[in-house]
């Protein structure tokens, strides 16, 4: 129930630095960034703190990745600020009031489904949508971060217009703030290749929050943090009236949707480089707990964040103590440093978080879709384009509705052959398989390598009568090969009642080889065996066997 926990109680001395390191480094990212994130939300900075505090510790005990940052995030937070703005009817204390009541249902239906077992959707999630995804967020992560590194504003909320605004802005650019972003992000940079194990971004955070502040950078333009107000939340239930839930259910669904697919994409990718699993219906359990806490410290709905992942899994950190650690420094933010993270330059943030986006995207995982399949690696593109043109959820969409498409596409028209017997391997093969293959006389084994059903039972039919025109000599047995066909419907089995009867009326037996459990039940059902015109063996020797005996040839 809490695979946090377990793996907290397995803890070793020799994880401990990194993932302290890791958590400061978060923190401190955290920190600008939940303000920053309550702003989109259309909330004051201090409710990024409501949100930020609890979700960590929360994760920590409910969620299977060991990486993973969640919290105030930009996708979520525009989703709750849009869905609660038409509801709250200008009036911000109703506004406020909302929010957490918006994330508490969030939690619940990422429970109903996961009590429902509904993570198996992840499964739609492909290499493809996987390497897609996680580079849109890494490249619209870098067009976020435009205005902070150079000091230009941005007004933009896209990638595309983001750029383009960005270019026409140029002569706008301020050296001084430059120059913070370009040093913090060299520096970071030349400390991962000379020393990797090294707090790189604590380090650079540090050092350039001491510079600008010894140069008094920021009387020339160079902007802060900022001041930071210093209070504790209330926990409590969140209440609203019934109408006013029922309103927000269309919101809450969408947020729990965008919120599920960005938690396990990130995780997802995070997990499958540094080689553990991630539990897709454990990260709803995760996702239901950590909007709960939110809610419970009278925060908004909360998911993950890309950078606050990426920067963990960079630094080397083991286990999700450092969402812990994460959460600790921004309650030590609000009692004891705010005066001190005031002062810590926008622009070092921006190059902490810049970095973070370069090790997402995924290049290499582009080159190997180009080398395995130009199909996918389309489909990639797809993705990423998804999330870089629209929004995250409506890029996953896009590339999940795309490789559908492909799928079905590919068990339409599927790979089938007529089989030749191969001497060497004692069976029957496809005959691009083998050099030499032979065919008996009178027989004809035919394979088809997708489940039969009402879009692809007409091909098949077409493609055997083919087969059989095509072939010399006339057929007395057609043995068909259903070890790649699994299931059939019953589109399919009308067809294929349509086929053995024109067989037989031509005097051919019809025999089906390699068939599952299931696909002979449906044959069964539908009085296709025994009296019906089929006879069934388990492999295709033994129904060549059968063949040879009753027609006398030689097998």
């Amino acid at each position: 129930m809490l695979p946090g926990l377990a793996l907290l109680a397995r803890y070793e001395r020799g994880w401990l630095r990194a993932d302290l390191v890791a958590g400061l480094t978060v923190g401190a990212m955290l920190v600008p960034q939940c303000m920053a994130y309550a702003e989109l939300a259309g909330l004051p900075p201090q409710f990024g703190f409501l949100a930020a505090l609890l979700p960590p510790i929360t994760y920590a005990l409910f969620g299977s990745s060991r990486h993973l940052g969640v919290g105030p995030e930009p996708g979520t937070a525009v989703l709750a600020a849009t869905g609660i703005a038409a509801l709250s009817a200008g009036d911000p204390a109703r506004y406020a009031s909302l929010m957490p009541v918006l994330a508490a249902m969030v939690g619940l239906f990422a429970m109903l489904a996961a009590v429902l077992r509904l993570g198996f959707l992840a499964q739609l999630l492909s290499k493809p949508v996987l390497v897609g995804y996680i580079t849109g967020v890494g490249l619209t992560l870098l067009s976020s971060q435009l205005g902070k590194f150079t000091g230009v504003s941005i007004a933009s909320g896209e990638f595309f217009p983001r750029v383009w605004e960005f270019s026409r802005e140029l002569s706008h650019v301020r050296p001084l703030t430059l120059a913070v972003s370009l040093g913090s992000l060299v520096a970071l940079i030349a400390l991962k290749k000379k020393a990797p194990r090294a707090p790189a971004a604590l380090l650079v955070v540090t050092s350039a929050t001491l510079i600008v502040w010894a140069l008094r950078l920021d009387l020339h333009g160079v902007r802060l943090v900022g001041a930071i107000s210093g209070t504790l939340p209330r926990p409590h239930l969140p209440l609203a009236p019934w109408r006013d839930v029922v309103k927000l259910v269309p919101t809450a669904l969408g947020i729990a949707l965008v919120g599920y697919t960005d938690n396990v994409l990130t995780a997802r990718s995070i997990a499958a480089k540094l080689g553990y699993r991630i539990d897709a219906n454990r990260e709803l359990v995760a996702l239901s707990a950590i909007n709960l806490s939110s809610a419970f410290a009278g925060g908004f709905p909360v998911s993950s964040g890309a950078s606050r992942t990426a920067v963990p899994a960079a630094l080397g950190s083991k286990t999700q103590l450092v969402g812990v650690i994460a959460s600790l420094f921004v309650l030590a933010t609000l009692l004891l440093l705010a005066p001190a993270l005031a002062h810590i330059p926008q622009p070092c943030l921006a190059a902490v978080i810049v970095a973070a986006a370069f090790a997402i995207i995924d290049v290499d995982g582009y080159r190997s879709l180009w080398k395995v399949s130009k199909t996918e690696f389309f489909l990639a593109i797809a993705a990423a384009l998804g999330v870089m043109v629209f929004d995250m959820l409506t890029g996953v969409l896009v590339a999940v509705g795309l490789s559908v498409l492909v799928t079905f596409a590919r068990i339409t028209v599927p790979h089938d052959a007529v089989l030749v017997r191969a001497e060497a391997l004692d069976g029957w093969v496809d005959p691009d398989l083998v050099r030499e293959g032979s065919r008996l006389e009178g027989l004809l084994v035919y394979r088809f390598d997708a489940p039969l059903f009402f879009a692809n039972s007409e091909r098949f039919r077409e493609r055997l009568e083919l087969m059989l025109e095509t072939n010399q000599g006339d057929e007395e047995w057609v043995v068909l090969d259903f070890e790649g066909v699994g299931d059939v419907d019953a589109t399919a089995l009308e067809m294929l009642s349509e086929l053995v009867a024109q067989l037989r009326e031509r005097g051919a037996v019809v025999a089906v080889a390699r068939a599952n459990d299931r696909a002979l039940a449906a044959l069964q059902r539908s009085s296709l065996l025994g009296e019906g015109g089929m006879t069934s063996f388990a492999t295709i020797n033994s129904a060549v066997r059968a063949f040879a005996h009753r027609s006398g040839a030689g097998a």
